[in-house]
């Protein structure tokens, strides 16, 4: 958790220099959607996501920021018990555009962020009796800070449509690899 907490730091003091001093454009500049396809940690078997996006602005001329509402849940069963996990990614992320030619169609990007991850895991045991017990089922629900890598390609679909296709590693929660495609509607 140590670690966790000083790359925290270094990452919101970047952000906090970034749009100090350099040429920040922050503002809401476009709102979009995506959808995913999730490998998360074992036990749990891969899924789909879907969330909404933002594009918050420049916080210099290669650096976009970003903002981000993700869900995706899961469930099996096994034997007489039933499990399903939920997760919920409310998230920032910072997303360095490599340089590229004047014109070109593909933009290539990097980038990292923060969020909070909601998560909810239910169980249910629906076999026979044993000892008094049947029917029985249990949910814990927690909270914690998530920690995203990412790298993608961003494209021009229309004047007023970008689309991105992007790979993501997500830390805490339910850690887990993905690959996401989605259009962002430009609102300037």
């Amino acid at each position: 958790m140590k670690r966790m907490s000083w790359l925290s730091v270094i990452m919101v003091l970047s952000l906090v220099v970034g749009i100090a001093f350099g040429k920040s454009d922050v503002g809401l500049k476009g709102i979009g959607a995506k959808i995913g396809y999730i490998m998360p940690e074992n036990p749990i078997d891969n899924t789909f996501g879907f969330g909404a996006v933002a594009n918050l602005g420049k916080l210099s001329p290669k650096i976009n920021f970003e903002a981000e509402l993700l869900y995706w849940s899961k469930g099996y069963s096994e034997s007489y018990f039933k499990w399903s996990y939920s997760q919920i990614y409310i998230s920032a992320f910072a997303k360095y555009f490599f340089p590229q030619k004047k014109g070109a169609k593909w933009l290539p990007y990097a980038g990292g962020g923060l969020g909070l991850v909601i998560g909810k895991v239910k169980s249910e045991y629906t076999g026979e009796p044993i000892y008094g017990i049947h029917g029985s089922s249990s949910s814990e629900s927690n909270t914690d800070l998530g920690i995203h890598f990412l790298g993608g390609v961003k494209t021009k679909l229309s004047p007023t449509m970008d689309g991105f296709a992007e790979l993501r590693y997500s830390i805490d929660g339910a850690d887990f690899f993905g690959f996401f495609i989605g259009t962002i509607f430009k609102m300037n």
